[in-house]
Parts: C-alpha cells; structure tokens; sequence
C-alpha cells in the first residue's frame, strides 16, 4: 500500500484545475483552467502537452480519493479517558497483559514479560517518560497544536498514542477499553513531513494515531513509511550527517552490529531494526547512571555476550569521540513472546561525534575523552581482557579510504584519517599492554 507521505507528496505535484473545450470559429480548443495564488489562471494546451496533462489531471482525481480513504481508514475517535488521566489499566505487550495499575499503582506483574523499566522501578509513568516526544523540539509544539493536543504533561502526551511505539510492542490499554493491540498499531506516516520539515499538509478532523508522539529524541525527526517498512528520518547539520553515515559504515566493515544510515533528500534515514523484536533502551535496565564500572557489572549479571558488546560500542566511541553515548541511545533487544533478552540493539545514533561539532579534530593521544576511556581499561582488567579476547578488527587506511567514496559530503579526509588512525593505535597498545 502506498504510504500517506507519498500520496500527499505526488498530490502537490500533480496538476489542478480541469481542462475545457471552447470552439472558435468552428476550431475547437483545449484550455487548461486553474487557480494560482487565488487567481483564475487559462492556458491554451494542445498536443502532447494536452495528453499529458489530461493524464495527470485524472491520476490527481486518484491520488485525491486514496488520500481521502487513507484518512477515513487511519483516523480513530482518540480522547484521553478518566482511567487513561488517572493511569488505571494495563501496560501491554500486543494483547498480552503485562502489568496492571489503579490510579498509578502497581497490582499485578508478569516479571517474564513486563517491559524492563517496569520490572525495574514499578513506575507506569517511568515506562511513559521513555516512549515520549521531545517536547523542547519546534515541530512538537506545532505537531500538537495540529492534532489539538492540549496537554502538557509528558505522560499523557504519550498517551494520546497509547504509549505505543515502533520499536517494541508495548502500549498502554485503559481499564474498560475494548481496544486490541492491532487497534493502536500505526498504519499511515500522515504527520512525517511535518514532524521533520514543520510543514503543515493536512489539518485532520480527528486525532490520528501517529508514531511521532512516542519518538524521543532532541533533534527533529519523523517516521516515513516505505513499502510497508519504517523509516526514521532525521535533520542534521552536513557534518553531523557525515559523523553518523561514518560511523556506521566503519562499523559495517569491521563487522559489528549497527544500524544502516542512508543520505537521502539533506536528510539521513534508517530502518527500524526492532521490527521483528522489542528494543529497550539501557535506561530501562540500569537507569540513568552512565559509570562504565556500573554498567559493566550490571551487563555482566545479565550475559557476558551484551558485556563483551558494550565494550566493544565504547571502544568505538573513544575511536570516534562519540560523546553522546547516554543510556538512552543504545539498549537491548528482546524477543516479543518470551520476553527474553537477545543481545544488544545495533548501534545507532552517532550524529554528535567525529566532525559534528568541530573540524579541528585533536589528534593528540592526550585527548579528554580518549584518556577517560584509557584509564577506564587501566584500571578494570576485566574490562581490558574482554576487549582483549575480543579479537577487533583492524582499522586500516583502505577501509577508510573506501568510505569516503560512499559519503557525497565534503570534509578534510586527511585530518579524519589521521584522527581515528592514531587512536586507534592508541587504544590498541592499551589494550594489549
């Protein structure tokens, strides 16, 4: 099915207006009648300029009545009810319940099943605070006055979506609803554009379920829908953009899990990767403390495998100077029936390292964020010896060169090439010390 996004976007590239004969002189005449800014606008057409016009006039009268069923179909009477306000009912995964609340309070849990921030803190408006839109972002303030959102709290914003979100399949059922997981599963990318652009296409007579409301992050955003696969576009300056393209493809190369990005209309773009799983985000499992000690740790009680993984993301993010690695923006998957954890999620999010905020890179080895990292595997051996049997890959010029190919952004490949080389010689005597 095509997505709502693509229908809108050829509709305003479509023609308006209709085509008229007029007879003159007993010679008949196309004329293309249409409104411009307000104004009647009439064009003589003939030719092949009338044929594909005529073409275009009536492909618009299609694309018109596939919007308009795309709207009758994706749109719900969505109000937040008194148990929804109180947060009374159940946090579910699809149609299985997973924990029950009464005006906030736990009552019942299924510690197998129940999202990990659940299990963690019982807290329903913690789980809510995770799955929230940024509400400092621009386009959220003009995505809620769009959908006539008027509240102000982040759990209840999050509710007007049902808590539902694209990376897991979790949301929240209010006590009475009849409403089953298939009912609040997203089916159109109707506020895309203006979740990411801030372009207003459609002002819809109902709320419409949408996934933007449960996307978090501070940087504008917006999830396209791309032949029944979901996309996550985000805005960044061309430096940014290079950084997260960069990291990833390093990453591909030397065969470590990670998110694929794509440069794509100024804007990069990558698939869910949580479409067959549910991803939680560290957060859930060991809140917001960010000690490389204490994550460890607690890593190592749940599997040696995530531990070893974890490491092995921080050692690129000293690589790299990837400063913005918080428990937020990496996780772990789980498997939707079982509930069992799998591993952890690929990488994603690296837009603020490398090049992002400067392109005076420091190449010196007595970098900040470098040293931290170094002495971080100084002074825990076990950190350093998970690395160390880890058997990374070699970074070399050729893998670097190559990747400079793939990314059309102009940066000083010398300077990056001798940045991330030097650390990495660095890094790799530390650990082999």
């Amino acid at each position: 099915m095509e997505s709502f996004y693509s229908l809108f976007t050829e509709l305003n590239n479509l023609p308006k207006g209709n085509i008229y004969i007029k007879k003159i002189k007993g010679i008949e005449y196309s004329y293309w009648q249409y409104f411009d800014n307000g104004q009647k606008k009439i064009k003589l057409v003939k030719g092949e300029e009338l044929e594909e016009l005529k073409k275009a006039i009536e492909r618009r009268k299609e694309v018109e009545e596939k919007v308009r069923e795309y709207l009758k179909s994706g749109n719900r009477n969505l109000f937040l009810s008194n148990n929804a306000r109180n947060l009374t009912g159940y946090v579910m995964n699809e149609n299985m319940p997973v924990a029950e609340y009464e005006n906030g309070n736990l009552v019942m849990i299924d510690d197998e099943h129940a999202p990990l921030i659940i299990k963690r803190t019982h807290s329903l408006n913690a789980f809510l605070r995770t799955r929230v839109i940024d509400t400092s972002r621009t386009n959220t303030r003009l995505l809620k006055k769009v959908m006539n959102i008027k509240e102000d709290e982040e759990e209840m914003i999050s509710l007007c979506s049902y808590a539902a979100s694209i990376s897991d399949s979790y949301w929240f059922k209010p006590k009475h609803s009849k409403l089953n997981y298939e009912d609040v599963t997203f089916s159109n990318d109707i506020f895309f554009d203006l979740a990411l652009r801030g372009l207003v296409t459609i002002f819809p007579r109902k709320i419409v379920l949408t996934p933007e409301l449960t996307t978090p992050g501070s940087y504008e955003k917006g999830w396209k829908n791309e032949n029944g696969k979901w996309f996550l576009y985000k805005v960044g300056t061309p430096n940014e953009i290079f950084s997260e393209l960069f990291y990833s493809r390093l990453l591909e190369r030397l065969h470590v899990p990670t998110a694929h990005y794509e440069y794509e209309e100024g804007f990069i773009k990558t698939e869910n990767f949580a479409s067959d799983t549910n991803f939680e985000p560290m957060v859930a499992l060991v809140g917001l403390d960010e000690d490389y000690d204490y994550v460890l740790n607690e890593l190592l009680n749940v599997s040696s495998e995530i531990a070893k993984d974890y490491l092995i993301l921080l050692y690129y993010d000293a690589i790299l100077n990837n400063l913005d690695r918080h428990n937020e923006n990496y996780g772990i998957l789980r498997d939707k029936k079982s509930g069992k954890i799998l591993s952890l999620a690929p990488n994603f999010d690296d837009n603020l390292s490398l090049v992002s905020r400067t392109i005076e890179l420091n190449c010196s080895t007595s970098e900040g964020f470098l040293q931290y990292f170094a002495r971080f595997l100084r002074r825990n051996k076990v950190a350093k010896d998970i690395l160390k049997s880890a058997h990374l890959k070699e970074i070399t010029e050729d893998i670097l060169n190559e990747i400079f190919l793939e990314i059309p952004i102009n940066v000083d490949e010398k300077l990056i090439k001798k940045f991330v080389l030097t650390r990495y010689k660095y890094l790799t005597e530390v650990i082999n010390k």
